[in-house]
């Protein structure tokens, strides 16, 4: 803001909240609000207009959509498999293992170092190798 108003300049107290509140908000879209204000008032900012103009460009309902779709996702990680989910894994996997090659097997220990003991994740390593765009050798 200095460089587009070059003779105002912000008292050390509202320079600091404003560093507070303003550092939380998207700096592109605010950038764009100050430089567009600044076509408008020549002498000094309007502190309130700026703002005024962010919350029209952002709708409130969407500034805390971030976190909140952080939360949903972490909760997703965190959330262990439930019996049905694991049953619905051992069937899977026993579909996918039920034709596997030996060649298959060799390209699984090349892909991970060795061919893993667990039926579950022996067939996403198999699933993996299946790909076309996997070659291993």
């Amino acid at each position: 803001m200095d460089e587009l108003w070059p003779k105002w300049r912000l008292e050390p107290v509202l320079s600091s909240i404003l560093n507070e509140k303003w550092g939380q908000l998207h700096q592109d879209k605010l950038q764009s609000c100050i430089r567009q204000h600044r076509l408008v008032r020549d002498s000094k900012p309007d502190i309130s207009a700026i703002h005024k103009a962010y919350c029209a460009l952002i709708p409130q309902n969407l500034v805390g959509e971030r976190e909140v779709e952080q939360t949903r996702n972490d909760l997703q990680r965190c959330t262990p498999i439930s019996p049905e989910e694991f049953a619905e894994w051992d069937v899977w996997a026993e579909a996918m293992l039920k034709n596997v090659t030996t060649e298959e097997l060799k390209q699984v220990h090349e892909f991970i170092g060795h061919v893993p003991e667990s039926r579950r994740i022996l067939a996403v390593a198999v699933e993996h190798v299946r790909k076309p765009s996997v070659r291993y050798a």
